[in-house]
């Protein structure tokens, strides 16, 4: 498929899903190069997942503004994280949109693809027993959203996608 006729005249940035984990590197560099032959902008989210969350709500106002005080301390340091982990292989962060939310990342991810002319994920956080499994979160993706998808392989080297 040639990812620069996907959608003609698409407008939005090349949106990047990373996850902390090895492979982000390879993920961000391979939506880099199509976001620079699509001539769009590259925006890398990170999706904190709701597990952590408490389910109920905060029934005294301390505890809401306590709730409300670590949420925005973890995306603080998620953020402070991500710039420091990609700054090793981007080359101009200041160029990059750097987003840290706190949802369900498939939600998240699906939210973004609305107004991105291409999405890019990386197929799983680990090394699958099959490289025909995807993560959960990538196969929801993949499914349901409203741009192409490009699925960057797990690679533990971190070697370029073939």
């Amino acid at each position: 498929m040639d990812l620069t006729s996907a959608r003609p005249g698409a407008a939005g940035p090349v949106v990047v899903g990373v996850d902390g984990h090895d492979h982000d590197a390879r993920i961000v560099t391979t939506a880099g190069a199509h976001a620079d032959r699509l001539g769009a902008g590259l925006q890398v989210v990170h999706v904190l997942d709701v597990a952590g969350e408490p389910r109920r709500a905060a029934t005294l106002p301390t505890v809401a503004l306590r709730r409300s005080d670590e949420r925005r301390r973890k995306l603080d340091d998620a953020r402070a994280e991500l710039r420091e982990r990609l700054r090793g292989f981007v080359a101009d962060l200041a160029d990059v949109d750097l987003r840290t939310t706190v949802g369900d990342p498939a939600t998240v991810l699906l939210a973004m693809s609305r107004r991105a002319c291409l999405l890019v994920l990386g197929t799983r956080s680990g090394p699958a027993r099959s490289p025909f499994l995807l993560g959960t979160v990538c196969q929801d993706v993949a499914v349901h959203a409203s741009c192409p998808v490009l699925l960057v392989p797990w690679a533990k080297d971190g070697a370029a996608p073939r």
